[in-house]
């Protein structure tokens, strides 16, 4: 068994968040350890990926609090919480059970959705059992979590994925300004710009802001809010620009966006990547050319499409006297370990996702690369909605 101050360590910020809640939730009800349902009442009534998770399941949060409360009562005056209120043996179970579903999941961190599978597996506490009658059951929330996403959820994406935020000659999305525009289409949009690819993001935000403010859309930026996650959820758009992929992903980790930002999307909010926020659209960053400067808590990413792309994708150059492996080289060695397409968007070009459908945009052609299968060339404009089915 791990030391609880050890397995906290692998929580995520909203995981650490949710115990000095849940024994808010112990004290208040009158009860001297903390229980299993002590924790589901804070994730209830704290913005996380597992009350996310639990909404787009059908379960109503005020409804499963009252459902809660009517089973446990009160047992004396509530009190203030005490730092040193135990947790009981039921909980400590649901915590290991919590880190075996993060390991199981390939997941190096611990967040709220691992504890909420952590809970479910516990068949004989009381959340598992009121879950089980608002029929809520732990598979489809494990493969949520994992990243399972059938077509039909897909139906009212709206993607405007992009290669690169700056072609040699022009500013900054001067390239793609037209497709921009054409995509928000008209009225003035509030989007969220998400900077965390790169260190300085006071100065990322100006920029951002003042092009997409000649575009005619308000623009403000994640990190200029005290809650990143209701920023997400009160846009119009999110744009995630280009910079170090490991330091984004690891960023979007740390302040729970993921289910927020995969949650919107699959709403219909128009989602704007460039090179690394293109990249983290995908399954996976596996395929990014950037250098692991920081370590995500996963390599997953949002799964917006089911497979992967390679940004800034360069053709061997047959007069370079350098040694390293080619990019073409490298996509080969991914698939010697993962059969999942990976398409190599040269700089200039774009995919546009509207629901079922995916069209590849822009002034520069597209490769594809499947195992054990020749590469293929594809020229925009043209419709590659066949990989939305990969």
């Amino acid at each position: 068994m791990l030391r609880a101050d050890a397995m906290f360590d692998r929580f995520s910020e909203n995981a650490r968040q949710l115990m000095p809640l849940a024994r808010q939730e112990a004290a208040r009800l009158g009860h001297v350890v903390i229980r299993p349902e002590h924790l589901l009442l804070a994730i209830l009534q704290h913005h996380c990926t597992a009350r996310d998770l639990l909404t787009g399941h059908g379960a109503d949060p005020q409804t499963l609090c009252e459902a809660l409360l009517s089973v446990l009562g009160q047992t004396r005056e509530g009190s203030a919480p005490g730092e040193q209120m135990p947790f009981a043996p039921e909980t400590k179970r649901v915590l290991e059970n919590a880190l075996e579903e993060a390991a199981a999941l390939g997941h190096s961190y611990v967040g709220s959705q691992h504890l909420l599978l952590g809970m479910l597996r516990a068949e004989d506490s009381m959340p598992a059992q009121v879950l089980a009658r608002l029929g809520v059951g732990i598979e489809p929330l494990r493969a949520a979590v994992r990243g399972t996403m059938p077509a039909a959820e897909r139906s009212r994406l709206r993607l405007l994925l992009i290669s690169n935020s700056t072609m040699h000659g022009g500013g900054y999305l001067d390239h793609c300004g037209a497709e921009i525009r054409d995509f928000l289409g008209g009225g003035r949009k509030r989007v969220v710009f998400v900077p965390y690819a790169l260190h300085d993001h006071d100065g990322y935000t100006a920029r951002a802001r003042n092009t997409f403010t000649a575009f005619g859309h308000e623009l403000q930026s994640v990190h200029e809010h005290t809650h990143p996650r209701k920023a997400v959820e009160a846009a119009d758009a999110v744009f995630i620009g280009g910079g170090n992929t490991f330091r984004l992903l690891a960023a979007l980790y740390h302040h729970e966006l993921i289910g927020a930002i995969q949650a919107r999307a699959l709403d219909g909010m128009p989602y704007i990547g460039s090179s690394a926020g293109t990249n983290v659209a995908t399954l996976s960053i596996r395929t990014t050319n950037d250098m692991p400067i920081v370590m995500p808590p996963s390599f997953t990413a949002l799964q917006l499409v089911p497979f992967q792309i390679n940004p800034h994708y360069l053709d061997p150059d047959p007069n370079s006297r350098h040694m390293g492996e080619t990019r073409e080289e490298r996509i080969r060695q991914f698939h010697e370990e993962h059969g999942v397409p990976v398409l190599g968007l040269r700089e200039g070009c774009m995919l546009r996702v509207e629901g079922l459908r995916m069209d590849l945009r822009g002034s520069t052609r597209a490769r594809l690369f499947r195992r054990g299968a020749e590469a293929e060339e594809f020229t925009p404009p043209c419709d590659l909605t066949f990989l939305l089915q990969t």
